[in-house]
């Protein structure tokens, strides 16, 4: 077992209880809203996205230790992982309809307090992005002035991302992974390539005695699939809420959050369902 940390100690002798072990009192002080007077939607709006916030650190939490099982091969292991972030993204999903209780009027009653902030600066929400292998760079300009929040991004950039992880572990059990899929630039997007995705139709294709294999990239879809319903709602939430004005930070608002939509984390893993349905159709 490990040592009791410090922090620990002191709160034993203070008295550990349910309060100050999860520092609610520290907690339900961080929802300070700015309208004035208080505009009661305000709240909501606030307790929503601090909420996400939270969210998204145990989604990195879980991711960090995914990437971890995925270089120890422990595929039982990351599928025990995926299935805990597969639980919280549909968590966000419903998370995020909560805001459509929000009509236009009262969004529109505190929405001036928000400028010049916006969604799109979540720094959490970009290193997810980031881990999974959405590598923009762009993004890095909105963090400029916050040392803390680049060096963090700038880390996610330069490792290999749950997409590189995974199919390194399916090359170290054997599978043919192309090896300039293998050595490429992981700080670079990676761009669907097509020797891949015919070694992925392969392996569902004849998973022989190691379905594993299969049931880790079907996972590893879930995850995508959420992700791309989390994206959805939250276009059709900002067209319930403001239309099609501009967003708060600058941003295009719905324009932006819709170019958003094609995005995914694991392309081959969507090609390959073409692929085989195409090879059916016309016998090939």
């Amino acid at each position: 077992m490990p040592e009791p940390s410090a922090e620990y100690q002191n709160l034993r002798l203070e008295e550990l209880n349910y309060n100050s072990y999860l520092r609610v009192p520290e907690l339900l002080s961080l929802q300070r809203q700015l309208s004035d007077p208080p505009h009661h939607d305000e709240m909501f709006f606030i307790v929503i996205h601090q909420s996400f916030e939270l969210w998204f650190k145990e989604v990195l939490h879980e991711t960090d230790l995914l990437l971890v099982c995925l270089r120890e091969g422990s595929i039982s292991r990351v599928l025990k992982i995926l299935k805990r972030v597969q639980g919280i993204l549909e968590c966000l999903v419903r998370q995020i309809r909560l805001l459509e209780t929000l009509t236009p009027v009262e969004f529109a009653g505190f929405r001036d307090r928000l400028k010049p902030a916006s969604g799109f600066q979540s720094v959490q929400f970009r290193e997810i992005e980031y881990a999974y292998g959405l590598r923009e760079d762009f993004f890095l300009r909105f963090f400029a002035g916050d040392e803390a929040a680049t060096a963090r991004l700038r880390r996610r950039l330069q490792e290999p991302s749950v997409w590189d992880e995974a199919l390194r572990c399916l090359a170290r059990e054997g599978v043919p992974v192309p090896a300039r899929v293998l050595e490429r630039d992981v700080s670079r997007p990676h761009l669907l390539d097509e020797e891949l995705v015919a070694v992925l139709q392969d392996l569902y294709e004849d998973p022989g005695t190691e379905y594993h294999r299969v049931l880790l990239l079907e996972a590893l879809l879930d995850v995508d699939s959420l992700f791309s319903q989390w994206r959805a709602v939250h276009i059709l939430m900002v067209s319930r809420t403001i239309g099609g004005v501009r967003g708060t930070g600058g941003s295009s608002g719905r324009e932006f959050l819709e170019s958003r939509l094609p995005h995914r984390f694991f392309p081959e893993l969507w090609e390959l369902r073409s692929r085989v349905q195409q090879e059916r159709e016309t016998g090939a």
